[in-house]
C-alpha cells in the first residue's frame, strides 16, 4: 500500500499473453506478502448461477503454488449476499462454488465462506472514515494473516465499476456490514413504466416490495438498497437516487476495504477480460463492454483500480458512464485515496 503523494506500480501483462502469469507473478514480487505459517485468504468471487463472468479456477494453481512455496497456508473465501440467491447463506453458496470449480479436492485448498452459516459471522474492525468508526469485517478474514484480492474487473450499478476496492470492501463485509454499505440507496419505482409483472417482489429478499392496483411498491422501512430490483426489471421502471446512493455506497464501502486490510500484507490482481455491465452477482451472462485487456498485479488496491479504470477508457472510452449514466465510479477513488488506502498514482510496467 502507497501513501497518496507516492507513484504506485503497476504490472501488467496483455490478455494476449495470460499463459505468462507465473512471469507477471514473479517480476511484481508478489509473493512478498505472504510469510511462513500464515493463514492466506485468496478473497476472490466464485460466480453467481447462471453468471460466466467469474475468474476462472484454471487460473488460480499459480498463486496458489506461490503462497504454498512460501509455506502460507491458503483458502478460498468469499461472504454471503443480502440478495435472493444460492449464496445469500453458506451452504448454498459452497453448492454454487463447487459447480463453477472451486472445491479443495479441485483447487488443492479450502474453500471457506468467511463470515459463516448465515453471514453472522464478523468482527468489529476500527477505521478512520468519514462513515464509518468501525466495520463488520467476516471473521475469517479479519483473523486472516495477509490476503491475497482476485478481482474481476467489470461495471457495476452502484460503483461505475468494481474492482480490487470493491471486492475488498463490499466482499469483505457481513451481512449486517452490507446493509450498513447500502443504507441510503433506496430505489424508486417509475410507476409509468412499470408493468407489474412482479420480478422486483420475487428478487427482493427483504419483503421490501408490494404490487398495488398501479405499480411496485418499496417500504423504505424494509429496504437496504442492494439494487437487485434495478437489474431484474425488465421494462426500466425501477431506478435509484443518483445523488446521494452510488456515492454514499463508494465511500462506505471504500472505508470497509480499509478495514478489510487492516494490518493484514496484502497483493492485488485485477483481471481485464469479458468486461461486463454489471457485476458478476448478476444471475446471468452479459456480453463484453471491450476486447479483452490483460492481467494486473500490484501491491496497492486504488493504484491497480485506476490503472485497470484507464485502460479500458483508452480502449473503448467511458463505457462505464455509458451504462450506469449518473454514477461516476472515480468517487471510490477518490475516497479510498484520502482515507489512506492507496494512491491513484502509479507507473504501468508491461510484462
Amino acid at each position: 500500500m502507497t501513501s497518496p503523494n507516492e507513484i504506485a506500480k503497476v504490472w501488467f501483462l496483455p490478455w494476449n499473453r495470460k499463459h505468462e502469469l507465473a512471469k507477471l507473478l514473479e517480476l511484481s514480487s508478489a509473493a512478498a506478502p505472504f510469510h511462513e505459517g500464515d493463514f492466506c485468504a485468496v478473497k476472490m468471487h466464485f460466480g453467481e448461477r447462471g453468471n460466466d463472468g467469474y475468474i476462472r479456477p484454471e487460473y488460480l494453481a499459480p498463486f496458489l503454488q506461490m503462497i504454498s512455496a512460501c509455506k502460507g497456508r491458503a483458502f478460498l473465501t468469499d461472504t454471503c449476499t443480502i440478495y435472493a440467491g444460492p449464496r445469500k447463506d453458506a451452504l448454498g453458496h459452497l453448492e454454487v462454488a463447487a459447480e463453477h470449480g472451486f472445491t479443495q479436492e479441485s483447487v488443492g485448498v479450502p474453500v471457506i465462506i468467511a463470515d459463516g452459516l448465515h453471514g453472522t459471522d464478523d468482527e468489529q474492525v476500527e477505521v478512520a472514515g468519514t462513515h464509518f468508526r468501525s466495520v463488520k469485517i467476516a471473521r475469517a478474514i479479519a483473523h486472516a494473516d495477509s490476503m491475497l484480492v482476485l478481482s474481476h474487473f467489470k461495471g457495476h450499478l452502484m460503483g461505475g465499476f468494481g474492482g480490487a476496492i470493491k471486492n475488498l470492501g463490499m466482499g469483505c463485509g457481513s451481512r449486517r456490514g452490507k446493509f450498513e454499505m447500502h443504507s441510503g440507496a433506496t430505489p424508486q419505482v417509475d410507476a409509468a413504466l412499470c408493468k407489474r409483472c412482479g420480478a422486483c417482489v420475487t428478487a427482493c429478499d427483504h419483503r421490501a416490495i408490494s404490487l398495488t392496483k398501479v405499480s411496485a411498491q418499496i417500504s423504505i422501512d424494509r429496504c437496504v438498497g442492494c439494487g437487485e430490483c434495478v437489474l431484474v426489471c425488465p421494462y426500466g421502471a425501477m431506478g435509484l437516487a443518483w445523488n446521494q446512493g452510488p456515492k454514499q455506497v463508494q465511500e462506505r464501502y471504500a472505508e470497509y476495504a480499509l478495514g478489510a486490510v487492516k494490518g493484514k500484507r496484502a497483493f492485488y490482481v485485477n483481471f481485464l477480460n469479458h468486461i461486463t455491465p454489471n457485476c458478476d452477482c448478476l444471475s446471468e451472462g452479459e456480453d463484453s463492454l471491450v476486447a479483452d485487456i490483460g492481467i494486473l498485479a500490484s501491491s496497492d488496491p486504488v493504484a491497480i483500480d485506476q490503472a485497470c479504470y484507464d485502460l479500458v477508457l483508452k480502449a473503448g472510452g467511458d463505457v462505464f458512464a455509458q451504462t450506469h449514466p449518473g454514477v461516476d465510479g472515480t468517487v471510490q477513488l477518490a475516497h479510498a485515496e484520502n482515507i489512506g488506502l492507496g494512491s491513484r498514482t502509479y507507473d504501468l510496467i508491461e510484462v
